[in-house]
Formats: C-alpha cells, structure tokens, sequence
C-alpha cells in the first residue's frame, strides 16, 4: 500500500461530490446514529452524541496519520449530506489492507448512492495506485452493503474477525 492515500476531497460522481468532513458535521449525522437499523452493525450507542462525535473524530484522525479516512458525500445538486463513505487503511490478518467504508444516511437509502460512491472510491484507489486490491468489511447478515460490494465488482473472500467482530472479507484485485 502506498501512503498516504491521495485526498477524496472534490472527488465528484454523477449525482455525488466528497468533502473532508468537519466536526459540525455532527449535526447531521446524528440522524445515523439515532436509526436502530443505521447502527445495528456498528459498536455504537443509540442517540448517542458522544459515539456521534467519536465517528467524525476518527475519520479526522485517521486523514491525518495516513491521508485515509471517510468523508462527507453530499448531493452534488442539493448539496444534501447523504453519508460517510471513503478508503480505510486496515490490519486484517495481519496485512495491510485498503477498505471501502461506506455508512448512508437512511434518509438516502435506496436511491444508489452507496454503490456509486463505493465504485469512485474504487476507481480512485485504483487511478492513484494506492493499492493492489480494495476490501470492504462486511457483517454477515448486512446484505445491503453485500449487494454494494457485489455492484462495486468485489467477491466474498474469506471470514474473518476484525476488531473481535466477526466479519466478511470482500475483495476488488486491480489488474
């Protein structure tokens, strides 16, 4: 893996544009974290400001130790926050990998987003070599981010546990 990963900020799709988050942000993304089924597959706390907080914290951090990191995806025609979806530098098994993290809002789910975003996100890694493949971390029963890795040209790898949660390796090699 070559770091630091290149900035996503400006990075544009379709209907989508990234942007490095903000700690205001916050204020929108805590309709993520007040959503029951937003959270189910995360170590977070219902409503919790604090977790809220945390997450855009650490995506902060992280884009600052290694240039990875989530950003703000917003509708490039409303300027409408729609999620959180970036590259992650991982440990998984003991190799350094270069996930595609995707989190929507559910106000934004259904409409695409995640997949298209997923793809740039994909198509960027592979355009600035960051990286020989991509993976995406997925919960066995969280078969929306499933169906995304399978429209972003990834397949089911192996299982693993990642941070003590078990989880489902799916890959995209660059050629």
């Amino acid at each position: 893996m070559k770091l630091p990963i290149p900035s996503l900020e400006g990075a544009t799709t379709e209907r989508l544009l990234f942007r490095k988050p903000v700690i205001e942000d916050t204020a929108w993304w805590m309709e993520y974290m007040n959503d029951a089924q937003a959270i189910r597959f995360m170590p977070f706390t219902l409503g919790s400001a604090a977790d809220c907080t945390l997450f855009i914290e650490r995506s902060l951090e992280r884009l600052v130790k290694d240039g990875s990191g989530l950003h703000a995806v917003l509708e490039r025609n409303t300027g409408k926050p729609v999620g959180m979806i970036g590259l992650l530098t991982q440990v998984v098994d003991g190799m350094d990998e270069l996930e595609i993290g995707y989190h929507l809002l559910p106000s934004a789910w259904g409409n695409g987003y995640a997949a298209e975003a997923a793809i740039a996100c994909k198509e960027f890694a592979g355009e600035h070599q960051c990286a020989p493949s991509v993976i995406s971390l997925i919960d066995h029963e969280n078969f929306a981010s499933q169906a995304v890795a399978k429209r972003n040209g990834m397949s089911f790898e192996k299982d693993t546990v990642h941070r003590g949660t078990p989880a489902m390796v799916w890959r995209y090699r660059f050629a």
